[in-house]
């Protein structure tokens, strides 16, 4: 569960959320054992010896639960950094950036920070310092602060605010990064 609320992924799928509970949780278990098993090397022996009865300890549990917070960070953390892709890249074995879309791609780029958000239906250039921002299949969102508005067709200033929310569309605005010198 830490692993899905903290990635920016869409909500899994059931299929996925048990494969992902499986493989995580056996890696809990083996951790957990192998982390305490100077500690109770012979509980731990014992409980794979009869792993198949219904008498499973409570401690085993209660530690590999533990244990399971950590890997959710940790994997947490791989997938966030991207390192998976990184790794992949670096030795040309994917092209793949590591990202659901391009939209999270450009604006997670470490170079994006300040954007120009251009609403060409409603005539609006918005001028500002990226805050958060999502997507989805219908909408994309963004808040910007120290936002400077102008309009789009002849770039006159209209307005100044301290922050902004803007959904529009999927693919009605636009977003460019000024060039930084």
């Amino acid at each position: 569960m830490i692993l899905e609320k903290l990635t920016t992924y869409l909500k899994w799928e059931p299929f996925k959320y048990i494969i992902n509970s499986i493989l995580l949780g056996g890696l809990s278990y083996l951790l957990s054992d192998l982390m305490f098993y100077v500690f109770y090397a012979d509980d731990i022996k014992n409980f794979w010896l009869t792993f198949t009865s219904n008498n499973i300890p409570f401690w085993e549990i209660i530690r590999a639960t533990g244990v399971s917070i950590f890997i959710g960070f940790f994997a947490s953390w791989i997938e966030n950094k991207k390192l998976i892709s990184k790794f992949a890249r670096k030795f040309n074995i994917a092209d793949k950036y590591g990202e659901e879309n391009l939209y999270s791609y450009f604006l997670n780029s470490k170079d994006i920070s300040e954007v120009y958000v251009r609403d060409i239906a409603n005539n609006l250039t918005f001028y500002g310092f990226v805050d958060s921002f999502s997507e989805n299949d219908q909408i994309s969102e963004i808040t910007l602060s120290k936002v400077t508005v102008y309009r789009y067709d002849d770039s006159s200033f209209l307005y100044e605010m301290p922050k902004v929310f803007l959904s529009r569309p999927k693919n009605a605005i636009f977003i460019e990064a000024p060039i930084l010198i």
